[in-house]
């Protein structure tokens, strides 16, 4: 009853998002010919005033020459971080045991706890999320062949789960408000400032911030995994869903 009730909440925000983000998908391969005979165009050393401006430009123009590097920059480092996080926001946005603002009686009447009815909610959401994080990622595998190309199966999960852990914090910091907020879209809104800032924030840092690991930049620069990133989203994720549980489990309906 308790997953049920979950998935009959959140399926078509699940549904329309997932159609959302493969079409988005389908779409950024099925441009990389038009694309690549647009870059063939361009110099290679194209003249920018300045330097490290020019070095970005060229370093991009670069990736983009192969379909590895043209899948990187213009979708999981680009389109898609953002729509992911905003999933993630829609997804855990919106009271566990209200919908719609009803059925909160209803809700509570059933016999399960809060804590339980939070854990059921989070569980459902997070696997909605992983599917929203692996499906378009894959999607780069299976019709690369298409355009003559190839594109890494495990390139594709990779950046996939990286995506999925960061978002799942967002998620977790949207599923928390919900508890605060019984409509969906305040903590969604708020959700999405926070992750505008914490963007904001990575813009300071060398390595790029959160947003370069959400993208997997390590494992497209040197095949490595940002482990640190990773943890700590994963960890403040399952610290903010036990924070969802608490506070609801103190509110007065």
């Amino acid at each position: 009853m308790l997953w049920y009730k979950s998935w009959i909440d959140t399926r078509w925000r699940f549904v329309l998002t997932l159609v959302v983000l493969v079409v988005f998908a389908c779409g950024t391969v099925m441009s990389f010919p038009m694309v690549q005979r647009l870059v063939a165009q361009i110099p290679q050393t194209p003249v920018i005033a300045d330097e490290e401006l020019q070095q970005e430009f060229t370093d991009s123009l670069e990736a983009m020459r192969t379909f590895t590097g043209y899948a990187w920059t213009q979708w999981f480092a680009g389109n898609f971080i953002g729509l992911l996080t905003l999933a993630a926001a829609l997804l855990g946005a919106g009271s566990p045991l209200v919908r719609s603002g009803s059925g909160a009686l209803f809700s509570l009447a059933l016999p399960a706890s809060r804590e339980r009815w939070i854990g059921t909610r989070a569980g459902v959401g997070l696997a909605e999320l992983f599917v929203l994080a692996l499906a378009p990622s894959i999607a780069f595998a299976v019709l690369a062949p298409i355009v003559d190309q190839q594109f890494s199966l495990v390139d594709a999960v990779v950046y996939g789960l990286c995506a999925f852990v960061i978002a799942s914090a967002f998620f977790a910091v949207s599923m928390l408000l919900s508890t605060v907020f019984n409509d969906v879209w305040r903590p969604m809104l708020l959700t999405v400032v926070a992750a505008i800032v914490v963007a904001g924030i990575g813009t300071l840092f060398p390595d790029g911030g959160l947003y370069m690991a959400m993208a997997g930049g390590s494992w497209f620069y040197d095949a490595s995994l940002p482990w640190v990133e990773l943890l700590v989203s994963a960890a403040a994720a399952a610290a903010l869903i036990y924070a969802a549980g608490a506070n609801l489990a103190r509110r007065d309906f």
